[in-house]
Protein backbone atom coordinates (compact mmCIF):
# COMPACT_ATOMS: atom_id res chain seq x y z
CA UNK A 1 0.00 0.00 0.00
CA UNK A 2 2.63 2.46 1.11
CA UNK A 3 4.42 2.09 -2.53
CA UNK A 4 1.08 2.89 -4.21
CA UNK A 5 0.37 5.26 -1.95
CA UNK A 6 3.87 7.43 -2.02
CA UNK A 7 3.41 6.91 -6.38
CA UNK A 8 0.44 8.73 -6.44
CA UNK A 9 1.80 11.25 -4.40
CA UNK A 10 4.54 12.33 -6.75
CA UNK A 11 2.40 11.73 -9.55
CA UNK A 12 -0.11 14.69 -8.18
CA UNK A 13 2.84 17.05 -7.65
CA UNK A 14 3.95 17.02 -10.82
CA UNK A 15 -0.40 17.09 -11.78
CA UNK A 16 -0.50 20.22 -9.35
CA UNK A 17 2.52 22.22 -10.75
CA UNK A 18 1.02 21.40 -14.87
CA UNK A 19 -2.50 23.10 -13.68
CA UNK A 20 -1.36 26.32 -12.17
CA UNK A 21 2.18 26.53 -14.23
CA UNK A 22 4.41 27.66 -11.56
CA UNK A 23 7.63 26.82 -11.24
CA UNK A 24 10.10 28.48 -7.94
CA UNK A 25 13.29 27.94 -6.78
CA UNK A 26 16.88 26.71 -7.85
CA UNK A 27 17.50 24.54 -10.39
CA UNK A 28 21.15 22.98 -9.30
CA UNK A 29 19.61 20.03 -8.63
CA UNK A 30 21.04 19.42 -5.43
CA UNK A 31 19.64 18.88 -1.73
CA UNK A 32 18.65 22.32 -0.12
CA UNK A 33 16.59 23.59 2.64
CA UNK A 34 13.24 24.91 1.69
CA UNK A 35 11.81 27.57 3.15
CA UNK A 36 7.97 27.36 4.12
CA UNK A 37 4.92 29.11 5.16
CA UNK A 38 3.07 26.57 7.43
CA UNK A 39 -0.78 26.98 8.06
CA UNK A 40 0.38 29.09 11.51
CA UNK A 41 1.83 31.69 9.10
CA UNK A 42 5.51 31.10 10.51
CA UNK A 43 8.06 29.80 8.38
CA UNK A 44 9.03 26.17 8.46
CA UNK A 45 12.79 24.40 6.91
CA UNK A 46 12.19 21.45 5.10
CA UNK A 47 14.83 18.67 5.99
CA UNK A 48 18.11 18.32 4.10
CA UNK A 49 17.79 15.74 1.11
CA UNK A 50 20.07 12.46 1.09
CA UNK A 51 19.94 11.77 -2.73
CA UNK A 52 21.75 8.16 -2.21
CA UNK A 53 18.98 7.60 0.38
CA UNK A 54 16.40 8.76 -1.80
CA UNK A 55 17.48 6.73 -4.48
CA UNK A 56 16.88 3.57 -2.12
CA UNK A 57 13.10 4.65 -1.03
CA UNK A 58 12.51 5.40 -4.92
CA UNK A 59 13.07 2.34 -5.66
CA UNK A 60 11.08 0.28 -2.79
CA UNK A 61 7.90 2.48 -3.44
CA UNK A 62 7.71 5.11 -6.51
CA UNK A 63 9.39 2.73 -9.11
CA UNK A 64 5.95 0.61 -9.78
CA UNK A 65 4.16 3.55 -11.08
CA UNK A 66 7.29 5.52 -12.15
CA UNK A 67 9.35 3.30 -13.55
CA UNK A 68 12.92 2.72 -13.11
CA UNK A 69 14.91 6.05 -13.44
CA UNK A 70 11.57 7.62 -13.18
CA UNK A 71 11.11 7.31 -16.34
CA UNK A 72 6.92 7.38 -16.04
CA UNK A 73 4.58 4.43 -16.71
CA UNK A 74 1.38 4.32 -14.86
CA UNK A 75 2.81 8.11 -13.29
CA UNK A 76 4.07 10.71 -15.26
CA UNK A 77 8.00 11.25 -15.87
CA UNK A 78 9.69 12.93 -13.03
CA UNK A 79 12.79 12.94 -14.33
CA UNK A 80 13.75 16.52 -14.95
CA UNK A 81 10.03 17.55 -14.01
CA UNK A 82 10.30 21.04 -13.11
CA UNK A 83 7.82 20.24 -10.49
CA UNK A 84 11.07 19.56 -8.21
CA UNK A 85 12.22 23.01 -8.08
CA UNK A 86 8.44 24.22 -6.96
CA UNK A 87 9.02 23.46 -3.17
CA UNK A 88 5.49 24.63 -2.00
CA UNK A 89 3.66 22.63 -4.87
CA UNK A 90 5.41 19.29 -4.42
CA UNK A 91 4.76 20.08 -0.45
CA UNK A 92 1.73 20.81 -0.75
CA UNK A 93 0.48 17.53 -2.81
CA UNK A 94 2.62 15.29 -0.60
CA UNK A 95 0.97 16.65 2.53
CA UNK A 96 -2.37 17.04 1.42
CA UNK A 97 -3.35 14.56 -1.79
CA UNK A 98 -5.11 15.65 -4.38
CA UNK A 99 -7.43 13.75 -7.04
CA UNK A 100 -7.04 10.00 -5.82
CA UNK A 101 -3.78 10.58 -4.52
CA UNK A 102 -4.42 10.49 -0.66
CA UNK A 103 -2.35 12.87 1.57
CA UNK A 104 1.09 11.20 2.66
CA UNK A 105 1.19 13.78 5.36
CA UNK A 106 1.97 11.08 8.93
CA UNK A 107 2.32 7.81 6.43
CA UNK A 108 6.17 8.87 5.35
CA UNK A 109 8.29 11.43 7.25
CA UNK A 110 9.97 14.77 5.81
CA UNK A 111 12.75 13.17 5.67
CA UNK A 112 12.31 10.42 3.31
CA UNK A 113 10.21 12.72 1.08
CA UNK A 114 13.12 14.88 0.92
CA UNK A 115 15.41 12.15 0.04
CA UNK A 116 13.40 11.05 -2.57
CA UNK A 117 12.98 14.72 -3.78
CA UNK A 118 16.89 15.07 -3.61
CA UNK A 119 16.95 12.14 -5.66
CA UNK A 120 15.00 12.69 -8.38
CA UNK A 121 16.62 16.54 -8.85
CA UNK A 122 19.57 14.20 -9.94
CA UNK A 123 17.70 12.99 -13.05
CA UNK A 124 17.60 14.73 -16.39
Amino acid sequence: MNRWVICAVLSLVVLEVAGNGVVNGASDGGPQNADTIGSSGSVSMRPVGDSSRGEELYNASCIVCHKSGATGGLGPRLAGNPVLSNEHAFWKVVYEGRHVMPPLKGAITEQQMADIQAWLKTLR
